[in-house]
């Protein structure tokens, strides 16, 4: 089995990261899931909806910082589930947050700080 390992911060229950089947997880947008987000919004919400086999369809809908301009929590997550297509594990990590800039003029440099999962709730 294979499996998406998303961060979760501070823990939840003591659970300090969620754990999916790969093979399970069937769509992955931003929002929560229920109303698209206007789009040119920053949204704090990204829905994976997963295959369980006990109900048709189950939504985890995640909490998180808000990404930097030009990234995407969803498209993120959705490259890690290609990105290691034999692996056991898949872990999402290192989604910018703010970004530096190193020169005059510049966009970008080194992250200053990263998305981080607060909250699953699972409908």
């Amino acid at each position: 089995m294979s499996y998406l390992s998303i961060p979760l911060s501070p823990a939840i229950n003591g659970q300090t990261s969620l754990q999916l089947q790969k093979k399970d997880v069937v769509r992955v947008i931003t929002g929560d899931g229920i109303v698209p987000p206007t789009p040119g919004t920053v949204t704090t919400t990204t829905s994976i909806f997963v295959n369980s086999g006990v109900a048709a369809l189950d939504l985890f809908t995640l909490t998180h910082t808000a990404p930097a301009a030009g990234f995407n929590v969803a498209d993120i997550i959705n490259e890690t589930l290609a990105s290691n297509p034999g692996g056991i594990v898949a872990k999402v990590g290192g989604i910018p947050a703010t970004l530096s800039v190193t020169a005059p003029g510049v966009i970008g440099g080194q992250a200053l700080t990263f998305v981080q999962f607060s909250a699953v709730a699972i409908s």
